[in-house]
């Protein structure tokens, strides 16, 4: 951590060298550090070559999947780069910035509600019959219907994430409560898109977070939030498992009371 925080330190000293007048402020987290101005953040994440990752030492470098979750952002950059030209990929995934692999952390900020992970966008916009790119307005469109559809839930193929080796389904990494969550906000979004509600939706018109919770009214018609459709089951105490555990009896004591009753 503290060589993480000299190299921010360094960073911010070497940038605020060419401007003097730039308020700069450098903050660390688990994954590296991030850079603050008036303006924007930029977010830094610290990795290494894959032939290092066999040396680390726990007690002085990141944790090892820290530094390959990064590795996999250079890879998703260097992928983004090359196959998301098309003008379109770029204005509609909000997340371009962000080269997260894991889509459960790309942060919902406006203006969408949901955050486009770029394989999808790019499946939006290049995947159909014809094979040509979509235009904007009718790829954005189908984004939020595929969602909608279940393209994130469970037993769902997904799309397969192609800066990684074998099958890997970029949906995955999410919990099945975030699984949920995108679907059922798509759902809803799609209405209200159905009823002229994009300016809302794209965060042209104020805040637009409690679309996904709050009923909402467009023209005339009120559109109703779609439910979550899983709970999360009650976490056990530990004695109320030891106490589950004393209540079974063992394999044999069974066989033994059935062998007495006969």
């Amino acid at each position: 951590v503290e060589a993480v925080a000299a190299l921010g330190n360094k960073v911010v000293e070497s940038l605020r060298a060419q401007d003097p007048g730039e308020v700069l402020t450098m903050l660390t987290n688990e994954t590296g550090f991030e850079i603050s101005s008036a303006d924007a953040t930029v977010k830094i994440l610290i990795t290494t070559v894959p032939p290092n990752l066999r040396k680390l030492d726990p007690e002085l470098h990141l944790d090892i999947k820290v530094l390959q979750s990064a590795l996999a952002a250079i890879r998703h950059a260097r992928w983004f780069e090359e196959n998301a030209s098309q003008s379109t990929i770029p204005i509609l995934i909000p997340s371009q910035q962000d080269p997260d692999p894991d889509p459960s952390r790309v942060p919902a900020a406006p203006p969408a509600l949901i955050p486009v992970p770029v394989p999808q966008g790019h499946y939006a916009v290049m995947n159909n019959p014809t094979r040509q790119p979509l235009a904007l307005n009718v790829a954005y469109r189908r984004c939020l219907q595929i969602l909608a559809a279940g393209l994130f839930l469970p037993g769902s193929v997904g799309i397969t994430d192609p800066c990684e080796s074998g099958n890997f389904r970029v949906h995955t990494v999410m919990t099945l409560e975030q699984q949920d969550m995108v679907c059922y906000t798509a759902q809803t979004l799609v209405r209200i898109l159905s009823h002229g509600g994009y300016r809302k939706i794209l965060g042209q018109e104020g805040d637009a977070s409690y679309l996904a919770s709050e009923m909402s009214t467009w023209d005339g018609v009120i559109v109703t939030p779609s439910e979550k459709a899983y709970e999360k089951p009650p976490e056990k105490k530990e004695g109320e498992e030891e106490e589950e555990n004393q209540e079974e009896p063992a394999a044999g004591e069974e066989e033994e009371s059935m062998e007495t009753q006969e």
